[in-house]
């Protein structure tokens, strides 16, 4: 009973009724004396609390669950499991980096113990993400990625964590992927498996995120530099998710949508007359500063439309308003404006504005911006480092376009690799090549590994080619 109570909560958080899951889980822990049980209910509500911004309410069940402990509760694994996710969950809203590390560390020690544990492993996943959002807005890249590289890693030791926990590693892990030069070609990828899981899971207001992300890439990345394969893996998912763009209830979305189809005037007409700041308040686990993105993103439009002394004021107000707000990431207004200056044949401020940009963009380094800067920094400049760094950038993002020294599939893995690409299962498979389903399920991951994808929508008669 309590189990499938928890369960329901759980799903109500999921599809995004966090109050409902909250009345839920508060009635669960009045009517119940067990402490596992008690536990349990706090660590959900500590995290409700937490995601709603009611902070003083996430550290009154943090202070709970102390109370559990401290009062002489033989505490189990599970227990343990649950009051250490409370508080590293609490830390992440108050920026206490190393209670998070500390807390990303037991996760894992612990799903480590209890190696059957959905919920431990669940839980370590969701911890070491938020861990890497949080390095990553630090500006410890190496860090950020280290943790969603051991969320990444979690997932894969459990087949039972909820959709909502998958997406957040998923997602997590492509942000960070966009500014490692190495790791950039898999971003989108990520990207469209958290989308599609969240979809199918009931996760509306996850797949915005995850669709943000992808739109949000494609309208900053230089045209010439996206492979056919991303293309593809864009359109499909706008195609299939955004019949009516206006319908999403995400004015920013929406727009940043509409320009992706080539809608410019409607997506410019739609961020004109909505409020986007508080449309965009509910956007999950990535802090999206609304005025000064949403000015960008409105200078970036016109850009895209050909409209070009509007894109510069735009970009122009788009700077104001960073300034102002003091969170310094004018870098991607500045790329904007200087672009913006050079088709309109204004050499050289639009020179000093590519320079600034790249200085600022340099710190944190997104391959997607950087890319479009280099180039304008060359083309304005011909100097040879803008050139060259453009040329790194844009070999890590066309690595999915070759096939890497000592990666070709076998001649067994191209096999089954073209049975998966026509719908068969393992079942399917193992049936008619007469060998066990576990064989190829080995078989399938190691393809996945040689092609650095995650799902068997991603796999390709054309990629399956390039191996």
């Amino acid at each position: 009973m309590i189990a499938s109570r928890l369960l329901e909560a759980d799903i109500l958080y999921q599809t995004g009724a966090l109050r409902t899951a909250s009345g839920c889980l508060a009635a669960l822990a009045r009517e119940t004396s067990l402490p596992d049980a008690r536990l349990a209910s706090l660590s959900r509500l500590t995290e409700i609390a937490c995601d709603l911004g009611e902070l003083a309410d996430a550290r009154q069940h943090v202070a709970e669950m102390e109370h559990i402990e401290r009062a002489g509760a033989d505490l189990t694994i599970p227990d343990r499991v649950e009051l250490n996710y409370a508080r590293a969950r609490s830390a992440v809203s108050v920026r206490d980096g190393m209670m998070l590390q500390r807390g990303a560390r037991e996760a894992l020690r612990f799903a480590n113990q209890s190696p059957r544990s959905e919920r431990a492993w669940s839980l370590a996943i969701r911890i070491n993400a938020y861990l890497a959002v949080d390095r990553y807005h630090r500006r410890d890249l190496a860090g950020a990625g280290d943790a969603a590289q051991a969320a990444i890693s979690a997932m894969g030791k459990t087949t039972g964590a909820l959709p909502y926990v998958k997406t957040h590693a998923l997602t997590t892990r492509a942000v960070i992927d966009l500014h490692d030069p190495n790791r950039s070609h898999l971003a989108l990828g990520e990207n469209v498996e958290a989308l599609t899981l969240a979809l199918s899971s009931g996760m509306t207001a996850t797949a915005r995120d995850a669709l943000f992300n992808v739109v949000n890439c494609w309208l900053y990345c230089d045209d010439s530099v996206r492979s056919s394969r991303e293309a593809h893996l864009a359109q499909e998912s706008l195609q299939e998710i955004l019949m009516d763009p206006r319908s999403i209830g995400d004015p920013l979305l929406a727009a940043t949508s509409l320009s992706t189809c080539g809608r410019y005037d409607e997506a410019i007409e739609l961020i004109d007359g909505s409020d986007v700041r508080s449309a965009d308040a509910s956007t999950g686990w990535v802090p999206i500063f609304f005025e000064p993105v949403t000015a960008t993103r409105r200078a970036r439009i016109l850009f895209k439309a050909g409209r070009y002394a509007e894109a510069e004021r735009a970009a122009a107000h788009a700077l104001d308003v960073w300034d102002r707000s003091g969170l310094g990431g004018e870098g991607t207004a500045l790329r904007v404006r200087a672009e913006a200056l050079e088709a309109l044949g204004n050499h050289a401020p639009a020179t000093e504005a590519i320079e600034s940009a790249i200085a600022a963009l340099q710190l944190l380094s997104p391959v997607h911006h950087m890319v479009g800067a280099y180039r304008c920094a060359f083309r304005l400049t011909k100097k040879p480092k803008y050139r060259n760094a453009a040329g790194d950038l844009i070999a890590g993002l066309n690595k999915d376009a070759v096939s890497p020294q000592g990666m070709q599939l076998t001649p067994r893995e191209r096999e089954i690799a073209m049975l998966v690409t026509e719908g068969k299962t393992n079942k399917d498979i193992g049936t008619r090549l007469g060998i066990s389903r576990r064989t190829v399920e080995n078989h399938v991951a190691s393809i996945f590994n040689r092609l650095s994808i995650r799902a068997r929508w991603q796999l390709t008669t054309e990629l399956i080619d390039r191996f």
